[in-house]
């Protein structure tokens, strides 16, 4: 299981999506289902389908931390870094350099006991 911490930023979203509020500030959510959207070179596939569905629900239940099966964090982490984006804002930068780091597949470890 991945963990993925809900964080805000400063980009609003119009930027991204060309309509919506001036004043609206997307988080980490926000820029995973924009993400989500984005159709493949050749449109989605019916397993494109499915796994995006799969992260889309995961995504409506979340609060503060979106929690993904590996498979799903696996495909999640494919869709983000072949996404095509419409700006090159630096905390745009920081959630995909976030996936290209690796830090959310970073499992916590228990602690141990004495």
């Amino acid at each position: 299981m991945k963990q993925i911490k809900i964080e805000k930023t400063k980009i609003t979203e119009n930027k991204v999506k060309f309509q919506g509020s001036e004043t609206k500030e997307m988080n980490y959510k926000d820029l995973i289902e924009q993400a989500l959207d984005v159709v493949p070179q050749g449109g989605f596939t019916p397993k494109d389908i499915k796994e995006r569905n799969r992260i889309q629900d995961a995504l409506d239940k979340s609060t503060n931390v979106i929690a993904l099966e590996d498979n799903d964090y696996d495909a999640l982490e494919k869709i983000v870094n072949d996404s095509r984006w419409t700006l090159r804002d630096p905390e745009l930068n920081a959630f995909l350099q976030n996936f290209a780091d690796g830090i959310y597949k970073k499992e916590e470890k228990p602690a141990k006991k004495d």
